[in-house]
């Protein structure tokens, strides 16, 4: 469900993506960041690998959007969900993660940069659930 826009995949409401861009800046696993448009970027981490991701602002992403989106927009290997009023589902997670691809809040992707295995990175709330469903 988008968060106020009516365009599929659902970029920024404003049309701009100032804070993702100045905390990446700053990011010291970020070696450069390339904007392609509408959303997508190209991130170039210091280790030398290059991720394709894409800045949604949904207010519930799932497993139907992940594989929308990527129908439209090709292979990802990161989704951030760019806004405090917006998430993803437990299922969507756990669905990205089998694909190798890292479901963050802006926040989260900030920890996960520092892994070689980004995708992997899980919340101390997420962890539980996971183990609580018996996904770990």
């Amino acid at each position: 469900m988008p968060g106020f826009s009516d365009q599929f995949p659902w970029p920024s409401y404003y049309g701009n993506y100032d804070y993702f861009e100045n905390r990446m800046a700053r990011h010291q696993k970020v070696a450069e960041l390339t904007a392609e448009g509408d959303g997508v970027y190209r991130l170039r981490r210091t280790r030398g690998d290059v991720l394709r991701l894409f800045i949604c602002e949904c207010y519930a992403f799932g497993v139907a959007d992940y594989i929308e989106t990527t129908g439209k927009l090709g292979h990802l290997d990161l989704v951030i969900i760019n806004s405090a009023w917006c998430g993803y589902s437990p299922d969507a997670k756990r669905y990205c993660r089998d694909e190798s691809v890292g479901l963050f809040e802006i926040g989260e992707l900030m920890g996960a940069l520092h892994r070689d295995d980004y995708w992997n990175y899980l919340t101390k709330r997420e962890t539980d659930l996971f183990r609580k469903n018996g996904w770990l």
